[in-house]
């Protein structure tokens, strides 16, 4: 019975009508499959100190081909200050907004799980309000490696955010590494609502600051999460990630404030 759901499985995830099973906080080499349409919506909340950072965003996905999908993501962020528990200030606004390209270079399916890497090359578009986005792009390059069977699930990914200087100013880049492990916990019918935890591990490489070509000795540094998440598929065409990424590690540069917890809640829709 077991090796029959295989094959379905298999076959409804190659033919682009059923969503991959990704971690929350990383990228994974899944593709939506020639000619499908992804609707992402994610929520993300955060804190440093006395500042709150909040992000809604709306992506959209689109399948060139089986292993080519174009992306265009719409973020509106809200930037909050607080002193001694009080809110002082409020800025918000749509936020510069992304476009990437990812190509899933290798793909290959076995009796029992499916490999797969891709890469993935994005760019921020420098159109949004000047209160939360700066004035020049920021760009990506990333690679994930994933697997898939019906109870484990395992994926690694590396990527590299370079932002351009804006005004003589140049926040850091930053360098991503992240490794996610994935349980099934039961098997049911194809359509039966689909449960999978993962667990996370994210690596946060920050560089200085700079202005002017001085570096901003307050600035940058290392930093270490670990993010439970569950993922929710009542069927093959919505899914729901929701995570929570808990630093267990920070070496700052200087006098900073350190990072707190980041939620993340993620609604899918495919057509």
């Amino acid at each position: 019975m077991k090796i029959i759901l295989l094959f379905a499985y298999l076959i409804i995830s190659c033919s682009g009508t059923a969503f991959a099973h990704a971690p929350v906080f990383m990228l994974a080499p899944e593709a939506p499959g020639k000619g499908a349409f992804d609707l992402h919506t994610s929520l993300t909340h955060s804190r440093k100190g006395d500042e709150r950072y909040t992000e809604a965003e709306l992506e959209f996905t689109y399948g060139i081909s089986r292993d080519f999908a174009v992306g265009f993501e719409a973020p509106f962020a809200r930037e909050e200050h607080y002193e001694e528990g009080e809110e002082q200030s409020v800025i918000q606004g749509i936020a510069n907004p992304k476009a990437f390209l990812q190509w899933r270079f290798w793909d290959r399916d076995t009796l029992g799980a499916k490999y797969s890497s891709a890469l993935r090359l994005g760019s921020t578009v420098p159109v949004g309000d000047k209160s939360v986005a700066r004035d020049k792009p920021t760009l990506m390059a990333g690679m994930a490696y994933g697997m898939e069977s019906l109870k484990w699930y395992y994926f690694i990914d590396a990527r590299y955010q370079y932002n351009t200087e804006d005004n003589n100013s140049k926040p850091g880049d930053k360098f991503f590494a992240d490794i996610a492990i994935g349980l099934r916990p039961r098997l049911g019918a194809l359509e039966d609502t689909d449960t999978v935890f993962f667990l996370e591990l994210n690596y946060m490489n920050e560089q200085y600051a700079r202005t002017r070509d001085v570096n901003n000795p307050n600035s940058g540094g290392d930093f270490l999460f670990i993010s439970p998440e569950i993922l929710i598929s009542p069927s093959n065409r919505v899914m729901i990630r929701a995570g929570t990424q808990i630093p267990i590690y920070q070496e700052t540069n200087g006098v900073q404030e350190p990072k707190d917890i980041t939620y993340k809640l993620v609604v899918e829709l495919r057509y």
